[in-house]
């Protein structure tokens, strides 16, 4: 008995039973784990894919930001001119085994992207030969391009729309840095006879205008607002030597009745308008803004703080004295960022082949897709009334060849051969941007060959861009002498109802007509394109008294050409080095 009670209570093998039950416990949770951890496998793997494909297509994205921001038009040119870069017509995503898409592989990576160009207005597919109606937005100024990038390893796809819009000068009929005459210009409120001021350093015009007058209005409280600067002081007749009171304010040009920028208008500065009758129009339409850096010069009621000019009491721009703003004219808009002028061109030179650098004066009349030349090539070679071809989507740059002295508002023929101006003139057939170190000189019409053609034309000078107004009653002797008033005329080659078409560009100087003071009146002036410029350039001048009248162009009719929304003459300088930037940045789901 005793025996089996012993055995009954022997527990040798109950301890192993556990284990093993413990055990296969582990090994049940060990599978369950690996079994969801191989499980996740395939959804982590094609999230990287997915990152990757991603990242391809923002490669893509970048690709084409880099060539349209070394060639603007470069969307222009469709597919014909983007091999190798993997653009293409937009892709419908049917049979996905027969994708008809040029291709780009991503250095260093195993993945690739595509482009495509996502036309507009109703258009099937970019077309190299109307390219702004078939790509363009119409009405926003705007283009698309599709980019896909794919995981080459796994196949997996993501695609980005993005948009496409320019910021520029060029976004504006009307620009300007400061709205002040140039300093250089002052010497002709005297005929350029020597001046002196009665107190302090006692500067000359030209060279207290440069101190005092260089400045924004109203931004530069410590040394005093612009309107407010004053010279006092004396101008000495050449001829006896002796010395009149002379005093003068800083020049702040108005916009007077009768003017019209019909398109949009941007100024770092704040702008004048006089509001007399017919009053100014700025601005074509409610979409044209109208914008000034400044905060305002003169309220002119308590709830208009923000009102910029002289006489008028619409919250809008409505330049007259209606209650109600007219819808036909520009929107106000104040503070609005500034836009930097590059300081020079000379960045263009490196953009133009040897044949069209010039060195010193240099007179062109073009024709068509050719221009008629007088002057040096960089080389020596001299051109003497000899036919050129234009250089299509090019530039021609004329350079200093020794010294150049100052624009003398009174003797505007004065400048040395040696300068860097260019005379030019004639009708367009071609995209084209002529540049001058120091001024570009209109010598009558620019226009394009046909009325209505495509062709854009870029006129960049360091200095002034002036229009020819030739005069006698001016003296070129020392010192130069000119009574405006009474005693100038126009000379026999003086071009009347002047009109320019192109995109006008003075970096450091102004637009300006020559002898603008001086001589009867011109007619009109008309400029179809955009006028950027460091300072508000004089066209003309109303002379009161006894011998009351007008000289220059009393007329300024300027008409925004609206195909600089979206494009540019070639190599057009910029306040930015891409002409077009990204406005919107979407991914479109599911992927092309």
């Amino acid at each position: 008995m005793r025996h089996l009670i012993a055995r009954a209570r022997d527990e040798r093998g109950f301890t192993m039973i556990t284990v093993m039950a413990v055990m296969f416990c582990v090994t049940l949770l060990s599978i369950a784990a690996l079994s969801a951890a191989q499980g996740d496998l395939t959804p982590g793997a094609h999230d990287k894919s997915r990152k990757v494909a991603y990242a391809a297509a923002e490669a893509g994205v970048q690709n084409y930001l880099f060539h349209l921001s070394d060639d603007p038009n470069y969307w222009a040119k469709c597919t014909t001119g983007a091999l190798p870069h993997a653009v293409n017509d937009p892709w419908n995503g049917t049979s996905p085994a027969a994708d008809p898409r040029r291709w780009a592989n991503v250095p260093g990576s195993a993945s690739r992207y595509t482009i495509e160009l996502l036309p507009a207005n109703g258009a099937s597919a970019c077309s190299a030969a109307t390219p702004d109606s078939t790509m363009i937005d119409a009405g926003s100024g705007t283009f698309k391009i599709r980019a896909t990038g794919q995981d080459v390893v796994n196949g997996a796809k993501r695609s980005i729309v993005v948009t496409f819009k320019r910021k520029s000068f060029l976004d504006y009929l009307y620009f300007t840095d400061k709205e002040t005459v140039s300093p250089g210009l002052y010497g002709m409120y005297r005929d350029s006879r020597a001046t002196r001021e009665n107190v302090g350093s006692g500067r000359d015009v030209i060279t207290w205008a440069r101190q005092q007058c260089d400045r924004y209005s109203g931004d530069e409280p410590s040394v005093g607002n612009r309107a407010a600067q004053f010279f006092d002081g004396e101008y000495q007749n050449p001829t006896t030597g002796v010395w009149s009171n002379f005093d003068l304010r800083c020049k702040e040009a108005a916009f007077q009745p009768y003017d019209d920028i019909a398109g949009p208008l941007h100024t770092n500065d704040e702008i004048e308008v006089d509001c007399g009758s017919p009053a100014p129009r700025l601005g074509d339409s409610v979409d044209d803004v109208i914008e000034t850096s400044g905060l305002g010069r003169i309220p002119t009621t308590p709830a208009n703080p923000d009102a910029g000019w002289f006489g008028c009491n619409a919250p809008d721009v409505n330049f007259s004295s209606a209650a109600t703003p007219s819808s036909t004219l520009g929107t106000w808009r104040a503070r609005a960022a500034p836009l930097t002028l590059p300081p020079t061109n000379s960045a263009l030179k490196h953009d133009t082949r040897a044949a069209y650098r010039f060195k010193g004066t240099t007179t062109i009349a073009m024709r068509g897709t050719t221009m008629r030349v007088t002057g040096t090539r960089d080389d020596g070679t001299v051109l003497s009334g000899s036919d050129v071809a234009i250089p299509a989507d090019g530039v021609v740059f004329v350079s200093n060849n020794g010294a150049c002295s100052d624009y003398t508002a009174v003797h505007s023929a004065a400048a040395p051969a040696t300068c860097g101006n260019l005379v030019l003139s004639g009708d367009y057939a071609a995209n084209v941007t002529f540049t001058a170190e120091n001024d570009i000189l209109v010598a009558g019409n620019i226009t394009r060959t046909a009325s209505g053609s495509p062709f854009l034309l870029g006129l960049i000078a360091t200095n002034y861009i002036r229009v020819d107004h030739p005069v006698t009653g001016c003296s070129p002797a020392s010192p130069v002498t000119c009574n405006y008033i009474t005693g100038c005329t126009n000379g026999a080659a003086t071009p009347t109802n002047v009109s320019i078409e192109a995109a006008i560009l003075s970096l450091t100087r102004s637009f300006i007509v020559d002898n603008w003071f001086c001589g009867a009146s011109l007619g009109t002036l008309r400029v179809y394109g955009a006028i950027a410029q460091m300072y508000r350039g004089p066209v003309v001048r109303t002379n009161t008294g006894p011998t009351s009248s007008t000289t220059g162009y009393p007329v300024k009719d300027y008409t925004y050409d609206t195909k600089l929304k979206y494009r540019a003459p070639p190599y057009f300088l910029d306040p930015v080095q891409a002409q077009w930037r990204i406005q919107t940045f979407s991914e479109q789901v599911p992927p092309r």
